[in-house]
């Protein structure tokens, strides 16, 4: 997020515009793209699609590298991917039908395969050191496992009709995750969001988990981010769909002007740097890059049919977005 002069650091300038660098075609039967994830070097990108196939492309040429998983017909689709943060040729993809794969993208071998029953795993994330990792999804069960083994520590599980409490905004997920993101500086905090309009605050040290709530965004995607004491959010709604809340008080700060005429409805939303954000969704069909204070319109991406999901890398200089219709594009954001 970060370019230096001299000695000194400053935070680094929006973009001036976004440019076109590939779009690429993929079959009808793929069922659209649902995940995507660069490494952490920006060499390669990971697309999930809505068949349960994984393919990785070299981000510069546009060229595919290598199917991981072939897709079939009636297949579940790929909700989530995630490089490890340390081990970065590692590669995790969590489906709609509670399978978590782990794959080598060197040799490309799958390395194991996490069973969830009767989950859907909507959402993942890796804490900062990569040690361990937390998924959420269908079945409201939020689970916290260790890399080393992958080995499951705990589940916080979800509210149900016998949960005894006197203030429901402070028990676990009362609905579906689809957004989980661990805190930048710290190793032990997560948020996440779903369908019950909060977002809310873990602590994996804290045998009940949940810390607070934040009350507000309606999360439908992978659209929780998180810089400094910030949290970005973009949810499904017309109206009020991009906003940045202040971690500690729970405020919001900051709201992003989204452009739409439709509606926003966001499926996907993230910081690219300091200055600047991206997000999309169904209501224009489109993906947004907009500076952060300005609310100035770095510029966007129109596809056919919904935004799904979006990923970046190099500061957000390069961009990946798909969606519902058959093709992705790989985008420039130019200084």
């Amino acid at each position: 997020m970060y370019q230096t002069e001299g000695k000194r650091i400053t935070p680094m300038k929006a973009g001036k515009e976004i440019k076109v660098v590939h779009e690429i075609k993929i079959h009808k039967t793929c069922s659209g793209v649902f995940s995507t994830q660069f490494n952490f070097d920006g060499t390669i990108l990971a697309m999930g699609f809505g068949n349960g196939g994984i393919e990785l492309y070299d981000p510069v040429t546009g060229a595919i590298i290598k199917t991981l998983r072939e897709g079939r017909q009636g297949g579940f689709a790929i909700m989530c991917l995630r490089f490890h943060p340390k081990n970065c040729d590692i590669l995790y993809g969590g489906t709609s039908d509670g399978l978590l794969y782990v794959y080598n993208c060197v040799n490309f071998d799958l390395l194991e395969t996490i069973e969830e029953k009767g989950n859907e795993i909507n959402s993942m994330d890796f804490c900062v050191d990569g040690y361990n990792f937390v998924t959420g999804g269908k079945d409201l069960n939020i689970r916290v496992y260790e890399t080393n083994k992958n080995r499951l520590l705990r589940t916080y599980e979800g509210y149900n009709e016998k949960t005894v409490t006197l203030d429901k905004t402070s028990v676990c997920n009362t609905m579906r995750v689809f957004s989980i993101k661990f805190h930048p500086n710290n190793q032990f905090i997560f948020i996440s969001g779903g369908w019950d309009n909060h977002i809310k605050i873990w602590d994996i040290r804290d045998n009940d988990g949940i810390k607070r709530n934040i009350s507000g965004p309606h999360i439908a995607g992978d659209t929780l981010d998180m810089k400094e004491n910030q949290i970005l959010s973009g949810q499904w709604a017309a109206l009020h769909a991009l906003q940045c809340y202040d971690y500690t008080s729970g405020k919001v700060v900051n709201e992003v002007k989204f452009p739409h005429k439709d509606g926003a409805f966001i499926y996907t939303a993230q910081y690219l740097n300091a200055t600047t954000v991206m997000a999309g969704g169904s209501g224009t069909h489109s993906l947004e890059v907009l500076e952060l204070g300005t609310n100035r319109h770095i510029g966007g991406y129109k596809m056919e049919g919904p935004v799904h999901s979006a990923d970046s890398a190099n500061n957000g200089r390069v961009i990946a977005v798909g969606g519902a219709h058959n093709s992705f594009a790989i985008l420039n954001m130019t200084d």
